[in-house]
């Protein structure tokens, strides 16, 4: 039987249109929340409300850039006046890059990165904190990536922005701690999702093979992640049950980050 720890709860879920953001918001709604669906992709998000409305859960779509500050704004307020507050973020929507040595990684790629997956985070954060420090409660959760805690030799701008997403995390929820908001982040290893298709496209069937192979034996469990298991360290932070972590990077990537 589903728990229904979110009943009468509302929640904001970027990058909703696939993989890790839309099995969350899937799950925050099978657990009673009314969820606030965030992506650039209309089709993606367009699924994703169709599954909660599938699933009788409550939602409402919203077609918006994370790294533009007038959409992010206007995209809360929306969110406000349809919700009337807003307990819990997944701040999720991020970006990767194409494999290049630092020195090869173009200016306009490197400021994208960075526009999307830092200044989208800390963008949708302001929005957050200020109306959650009005309340005097609420729950903030970041996507990091095992790569915000190590390295990951070709991909230096995606490995600056994930570096930077938990010390955002971390710096914010010092700050805001008094004010009744927890702020943590979690760091997924190898997961399939739709953007580890994407960094595989160009390969044949049997190179892709290899490559998924390849990635899965970097992780101690010998196995690839499923959006599911971010999904549910997501929602444990915003419960109770987690009412004394905050400033936290939990990795969940089968033991990736500790080798």
């Amino acid at each position: 039987m589903t728990q229904q720890r979110f009943i009468g709860k509302s929640v904001w879920v970027t990058g909703a249109g696939g993989g890790i953001g839309r099995n969350s918001a899937l799950a925050f709604a099978r657990e009673g929340a009314a969820v606030a669906v965030l992506d650039r992709d209309e089709s993606g998000l367009a699924e994703t409300v169709h599954l909660i409305e599938k699933a009788d859960g409550r939602c409402l779509q919203i077609c918006a850039d994370v790294s533009d500050a007038q959409q992010v704004a206007r995209a809360f307020e929306t969110a406000l006046e349809a919700f009337g507050g807003i307990d819990f973020a997944f701040n999720n929507a991020g970006i990767s890059q194409r494999a290049a040595a630092t020195i090869d990684v173009e200016l306009q790629e490197w400021e994208h990165v960075l526009r999307v997956n830092v200044t989208g985070v800390w963008l949708c954060m302001r929005e957050q904190i200020r109306h959650m420090a009005e309340r005097g409660a609420g729950v903030i959760v970041n996507t990091a990536s095992f790569a915000g805690l190590r390295t990951l030799p070709m991909n230096s701008a995606y490995v600056t922005s994930k570096h930077a997403v938990v010390g955002l995390t971390k710096n914010a929820a010092v700050e805001y701690a008094a004010h009744g908001i927890r702020i943590n982040a979690v760091a997924p290893g190898g997961i399939a999702t739709p953007m580890m298709d994407k960094s595989l496209l160009g390969l044949d069937a049997a190179q892709r093979s290899a490559a998924l192979e390849h990635i899965a034996s970097l992780h101690p469990m010998k196995r690839l992640g499923a959006p599911q298991d971010i999904a549910d360290v997501v929602l444990f932070l915003c419960t109770d049950q987690a009412s004394f972590i905050t400033g936290a990077c939990l990795p969940v990537d089968g033991g990736w980050a500790a080798t």
